[in-house]
């Protein structure tokens, strides 16, 4: 059974029943990217059903359901735009929305990319986006290929070897943590079990931590509080002398 909620109608105390006395509490997974990358279709794939508008909806959505005999928590946040100098406010809104659909936070974030060109423009979009997230969101995030039957013979190390710096900064910054996905094969569910199989590794990885914005924003408000006494105390940038 799946439920799906917009962030205009989710109730206060969700829940869903079970019949177990006892259930784990459910892995909850955001998934973030451009408009038109599939985005909402991994959503879909990964319960198994068609819950998430596939069309460009408006509002950020979150559903509850079981997949692969797991219970999930998945929110679909409204897809950014391709300006790479700005980032409109109402995408922050937007972004902040999802993070609160997720409370106390997603365990893990899962960044849409089509298995295409990854190009600068795109890059310089997504870190625009990303520092809104603070740098310890790269932590928890998971790049999720779309396209995947667009590689055919070549293999995902091979393309992402030959798809130049912007592809291979992206994977730096996500420690190489990634997984192909093709929408077009729903019924594959050996592609499911093997992203939230990873999924759970990452969360072992982060010591079972979720991501939350207002720690990593206190801890970066830390360093730089740090940083500037100690540049006080030298009288130059600590850049300069690391």
């Amino acid at each position: 059974m799946v439920f799906v909620y917009s962030k205009s109608n989710l109730p206060t105390n969700t829940c869903f029943p079970t019949g177990n006395d006892q259930v784990a509490p459910p892995l909850r997974l955001l998934i973030v990217g451009q408009k038109r990358t599939g985005k909402s279709s991994v959503g879909n794939t990964i319960l198994g059903k068609d819950v998430f508008n596939t069309w460009g909806g408006k509002n950020s959505a979150v559903a509850h359901g079981e997949s692969e005999g797991r219970q999930l928590m998945l929110v679909d946040a409204c897809g950014w735009g391709t300006d790479e100098n700005l980032v409109p406010k109402q995408e922050k809104l937007e972004l902040f929305n999802a993070l609160s659909l997720c409370e106390p936070g997603p365990h893990i974030i899962l960044l849409v990319i089509p298995l295409l060109y990854f190009s600068h423009s795109e890059k310089a979009a997504l870190q625009k986006r990303m520092e809104i997230l603070t740098e310890g969101v790269w932590r928890h995030t998971m790049v999720v290929f779309t396209l995947g039957d667009h590689l055919r013979d070549c293999s995902i190390q091979d393309h992402i070897q030959t798809a130049g710096r912007d592809l291979q900064w992206l994977m730096k910054k996500c420690r190489h943590r990634y997984h192909v996905f093709n929408n077009k094969m729903p019924q594959d569910r050996q592609q499911v079990s093997g992203l939230l199989d990873r999924a759970e590794d990452m969360l072992m990885e982060n010591g079972a931590w979720h991501f939350s914005l207002h720690m990593y924003s206190r801890l970066e408000e830390e360093w730089s509080r740090r940083e500037r006494e100690m540049q006080e105390r030298i009288g130059k940038p600590v850049k300069d002398w690391l």
